[in-house]
This record gives C-alpha cells, structure tokens and sequence, in this order.
C-alpha cells in the first residue's frame, strides 16, 4: 500500500476524527477555479509512475479561448475537448481522467465542496476498487466521487451546490 492509499484508507476507517488531518495531508491535489489549466495536468504527475506522466503542449488558435491544450504521452496526442469560447477546469479535469484511464482513477474529494479551489485524490484503479470492496462503494464515492463525463464540478451555481449541501448532509455515512 503506498502512502496515499494509506492516508485514504485511515480517513476512510473515521472520517470524522480524520477529517481535519486529511485536508492538510499530501494525497489531496488541489486545483483552484482561477488556475491555469495547462497546470492541472501537472499537479497530477507528481501522483503518476514516470511512464505514466503526462505532457501537455499549448497552440495558440483564432478561437476566444485563443488556445487549444494537448495531453501527450507516448505516441498519444489528444486535444481537450474545450467549447469555442473558453477553457474551463471541468472540462480540463475530466479530459485528464479520460487521458489516464483505465489505469488511473481521479476522485473528488467531496468534502471540498462548495468553495472555489476543490480537492481531488488520484490512485489507481485498482486501488480504489479494492478501497470500495473493503469499506463499501457507497462510503467511498460518497467521500470520493468519481469524475464521469457529465460531472460538474467548477461550473455548477449557487443553488446546485446548496442542493448538493443538504442532499450529502442528509446521506452522510
């Protein structure tokens, strides 16, 4: 077990005592709204095996956003799927997941919820479905949820985050 699946695995055992111990230890990646989303996938090398690092070249383009971002690994070039006018963290994350999988899981930690710089945990897969088996997928992507390709993270508003608030306040485990 390495030592961020370590430090899931003593949060997970008792969230509540560990909860505040958790939020300041090394398995979180914070990403912030405000933070460049060429940087992102950079935050998440630090966590992946060195064969598995992702570069990332920008190209300006004549679009509002003005660039486009590639993830490349190996023979691998891929563009994040961006809209015309702007990058945005979501999409930037999610492509991120997609450009790792099946190999890595990233998760986020939902307890970040609601401010403007969130916390996320990246293991691999397997790891993260050997921590569902041992205490429960439902306590798991409860704390940790999963980026699916209709995640909303960064962009959701007010009244959603609130929504969100007082359905977890309701389910908490």
């Amino acid at each position: 077990m390495n030592q961020i699946e370590g430090k899931i695995e003593l949060f997970l055992k008792n969230p509540s005592a560990e909860e505040e111990s958790f939020w300041d230890s090394e398995a979180l990646v914070w990403v912030d709204w405000k933070d460049f989303d060429e940087s992102i996938s950079e935050y998440f090398n630090e966590y992946l095996l060195e064969e598995d690092k992702i570069n990332v070249e920008l190209v300006e383009n004549d679009k509002p956003r003005c660039v486009d971002i590639f993830l490349i690994k190996d023979e691998v070039k891929k563009a994040i799927p961006y809209d015309e006018e702007r990058t945005d963290r979501d999409t930037t994350l999610k492509a991120v997941q997609d450009f790792i999988a099946p190999k890595y899981q990233i998760r986020w930690y939902m307890d970040s919820l609601g401010g403007d710089t969130l916390a996320f945990c990246l293991l691999p897969t397997e790891k993260w479905l050997r921590l569902e088996k041992e205490y429960g997928k439902e306590k798991v992507t409860y704390y940790f949820a999963p980026l699916l390709h209709d995640s909303v993270m960064f962009e959701m508003d007010i009244g959603e985050i609130s929504d969100l608030l007082e359905k977890r306040k309701q389910n908490v485990n």
